[in-house]
């Protein structure tokens, strides 16, 4: 059933392509059928893939503007191909793929020219979807976590507040939606974090909140000088905390969210927590015997278990219990952590290159061309992934890749003519 869904969904944006000539709707679909990519879906990943390309070249054809900056695609291109030509270590071919056919997406993102209209409506089709795939799998199957949209709950909390907190700054700053709509909107992602479980996901509504205010400060007062900044910015920490406080108060207690993060809070450790330590702890001695070209894309789960074994911690890890009982692949939870790890220090670095030459442009432009609501709201998204990434690994997570490209190829098509 999933896989004629994902058919659908990827002959749709095909017709929405070379038909309609609506890209922003037929990147949003092959995003939703990307979410399903998983290292043993061999032939979800090859229609992918396949999509991805031709939707690419079909867009690089047509276009116009400047194509100079997709020389950038070069670099983890080749490195791809070099680790495929070298075989340093076990190769995992499904999860190089996965990454080809997000840098694919990245670079047929990059050639939209977007606005914030066109970014609005891609994230406001995207954030229904999401929030009403949670609803229904609640209903449906009344998990104690809902999230399969994006195969696990945490996935799928993390990018749906990041698509909020774009979608909320930007339609707050240039009032493109009425208050009323923006505020149910929040209400029905906060409602959603809430069904996931997921206490990351309640962090994220928080700095969301945080920056848009921020971003609403600064960009009224253009010429604001440092301290007026810094006592703007205690204001709207202060006053979201506060609120986030009252809010949390009318929570029913039996919520799995609510004990979980009160459990957190109280000092004591989880099997989450619990779990993460042990992987992180794991990762470091991985990363330690492996520093230059890591152990490879899907590696992590066989040198955890390894680890375990020599430290007598095998039968009693959360993390491999979850792992096991859910048939995930188990992952750094530390986006920086898994690509060191994994990818070595070549790697993280040629991986840092290609997302700071992304931000680089990025920044370059709006410096030039004035800031504006697109500049705050993405940076915002940005500050969410980077701080989020250090207790989980989503944006190289096989079933996020297709979102983080969207928003890296985002960020890249700010360019200048």
């Amino acid at each position: 059933m999933v896989t004629v869904l994902i058919l659908l969904a990827i002959f749709f944006s095909f017709f929405c392509s070379f038909v309609l000539n609506k890209q922003y709707l037929a990147l949003l679909l092959v995003i939703i059928a990307s979410s399903q990519m998983a290292p043993k879906a061999y032939t979800l990943i090859y229609i992918i893939l396949f999509a991805a390309i031709l939707h690419f070249l079909h867009t690089f054809l047509k276009s116009k503007q400047n194509k100079s900056f997709l020389w950038i695609l070069l670099l983890p291109i080749a490195y791809i191909l070099a680790i495929l030509f070298i075989q340093p270590y076990k190769i995992n071919i499904n999860h190089y793929l996965g990454y080809l056919s997000a840098l694919f997406i990245f670079a047929w993102t990059a050639l939209i020219k977007w606005n914030s209209k066109e970014i609005v409506n891609f994230l406001s089709i995207y954030g229904s979807y999401l929030i009403l795939a949670g609803f229904i799998e609640k209903a449906v199957t009344d998990n104690i976590r809902v999230g399969i949209s994006l195969t696990v709950a945490t996935a799928y909390a993390v990018v749906l507040v990041v698509t909020w907190t774009i979608w909320i700054t930007i339609c707050f700053l240039e009032k493109i939606h009425t208050k009323k709509i923006i505020v149910m909107g929040t209400f029905l992602v906060f409602l959603a974090i809430i069904l996931s479980g997921t206490r990351m996901g309640l962090l994220g509504i928080f700095m969301g909140l945080v920056l848009c205010g921020l971003s609403f400060v600064l960009s009224k007062n253009k010429k604001i000088n440092t301290s007026k900044i810094v006592s703007y910015s205690v204001v709207v920490i202060i006053t979201v905390l506060l609120l986030s406080i009252v809010v949390w108060k009318m929570l029913p207690d039996d919520l799995f969210i609510k004990k979980s993060f009160s459990s957190l809070l109280s000092g004591k450790m989880d099997e989450s927590n619990t779990g993460r330590v042990v992987v992180w702890v794991s990762a470091l001695n991985i990363f330690k015997d492996n520093k230059f070209l890591g152990i490879g894309a899907g590696n992590f789960y066989i040198k955890f278990k390894t680890f375990l074994k020599t430290t007598g911690l095998y039968y009693t890890s959360p993390a491999l219990v979850t792992a096991q009982a859910h048939n995930t692949n188990l992952h750094a939870h530390n986006i920086y952590l898994m690509v060191l790890t994994e990818h070595g220090i070549i790697g993280f670095i040629l991986l840092s290159i290609f997302i700071f030459s992304c931000l680089f442009q990025f920044f370059i432009y709006f410096f030039k061309t004035g800031l504006n609501p697109n500049f705050y709201a993405l940076l915002s998204g940005f500050i969410v992934i980077a701080i989020l990434g250090l207790v989980d690994s989503i944006s190289m997570y096989l079933p996020t890749t297709g979102f983080a490209a969207w928003f890296f190829g985002t960020c890249a098509s700010f360019k200048e003519k």
